[in-house]
């Protein structure tokens, strides 16, 4: 593989030059799928945007050092390219980054000649998405609009790491499950098992639950869904024995990567303070970091996008439980699962908005499909649950 260092001496225009290629491709892409699909000008323009994204990101917002593990996926990408690593061993004996450029390497695109290259890739595969969901006509006014404004979202689909391929399997697998077609869900799973596990685990249990238990045409019932919160305490302090000792590992973990001192972590000593401390810490990782925590203008900027966003999916969750409350209720049990589960062991507000947009925007996308969401702000008829037969 040749020395990949000589395109950091093109200066900030020079290395975007290189890139045109990428955002020409992506740019067509979209073009093509507005006028395939009839997408309305206001929402090309704003898909246009997007594809303008990567150039604004690495050292334009911040220094591309900030996130250093795009160097790796880069490197590894171009060695895949090039031959000098095959796909196979980059899958089967690699670690989470070859196998992430492993993949990538088959996103049809010609060339990653700088660190922000691998960002077109990642919007390429965000465009694709977005025009499959408008295929399966997925989305809702209100919850397209956040797909293509959500900036945690923006940022992360712009940057050269592995992150959208985690989000698009996950969005696909929850779609797959929504349509009962388990081969294709579990097809998904694979790719998404191998380059993040977590969120694998987290998914699973859940769509098995959906498809299994009907929730798309039966839903979940408050009771029952109050039953199962209960069920799951009571699961939860029979299991923490072994449970508790896989946490704390996870979480020291995390806090030294995060620059922490292991002495200084207060581990999670019995079973009661673990269903406190993951009832906290996932709602703390909804929001945080809140605004006298942030340091710096970065992290205010995504202080107040998470209050803004809370306040969002206050509005969503009021109007879907006015229209169809029992799908509500499962879509606000994987929220509490999924960020609770994130929440005991991520301590960095970068990684913290990393990892939790895409169960945020999955939590956006079916419960407006599911609760037929269309608006937020309109005035509400009396939930179905409430309605009585008159005299």
């Amino acid at each position: 593989m040749t020395d990949l260092n000589w395109v950091m001496s093109a200066g900030f225009l020079g290395m975007r030059f290189y890139d045109l290629p990428n955002f020409f491709i992506c740019a067509l892409c979209v073009l093509l799928g507005c006028k395939l699909f009839r997408v309305r000008l206001a929402v090309q323009l704003v898909l246009m945007l997007h594809c303008l994204i990567p150039f604004f990101l690495n050292d334009f917002l911040f220094p591309t050092s900030y996130m250093s593990d795009q160097f790796k996926y880069w490197r590894q990408f171009n060695a895949i390219r090039a031959g000098d690593l095959s796909v196979v061993d980059a899958w089967a004996a690699g670690g989470n980054v070859e196998q992430a450029a492993a993949l990538l390497s088959f996103v049809p695109m010609p060339l990653a000649v700088s660190p922000i290259s691998l960002g077109f890739f990642n919007t390429f595969l965000w465009i694709a998405l977005f025009f499959w969901l408008y295929k399966k006509q997925v989305f809702t006014p209100v919850s397209m609009w956040f797909f293509l404004l959500y900036p945690s979202m923006a940022l992360y689909t712009g940057l050269s790491l592995r992150d959208t391929f985690i989000f698009v399997f996950m969005v696909m697998a929850v779609q797959f499950g929504r349509e009962g077609r388990w081969l294709p869900m579990f097809l998904v799973f694979v790719p998404l098992y191998a380059i993040k596990f977590q969120n694998f685990f987290i998914l699973m249990p859940v769509l098995l639950i959906y498809v299994l238990l009907d929730i798309r045409s039966k839903g979940v019932t408050v009771w029952r869904g109050i039953l199962t919160v209960i069920i799951s305490l009571v699961g939860l302090v029979a299991v923490s024995p072994i449970a508790l000792p896989l946490v704390n590992h996870f979480r020291a973990a995390m806090f030294r990567e995060d620059g922490g001192v292991t002495d200084q972590l207060e581990l999670i000593e019995g079973p009661g303070e673990f269903v406190k401390e993951g009832m906290i810490s996932g709602f703390y990782f909804l929001l945080k970091p809140l605004p006298w925590e942030s340091q710096g203008f970065l992290q205010l900027i995504q202080s107040v996008e998470n209050l803004a966003v809370v306040g969002f999916l206050a509005l969503i969750a009021r109007s879907a439980w006015h229209r169809v409350p029992k799908q509500l209720v499962f879509w606000l049990l994987f929220m509490i699962f999924a960020l609770s589960i994130y929440g005991l062991v991520v301590f960095n507000y970068g990684t913290s908005a990393r990892y939790r947009y895409p169960f945020i925007v999955i939590f956006v996308l079916f419960v407006c499909a599911d609760c037929h969401v269309r608006s937020i702000f309109k005035p509400f008829a009396p939930p179905r649950w409430r309605v009585r037969r008159a005299g």
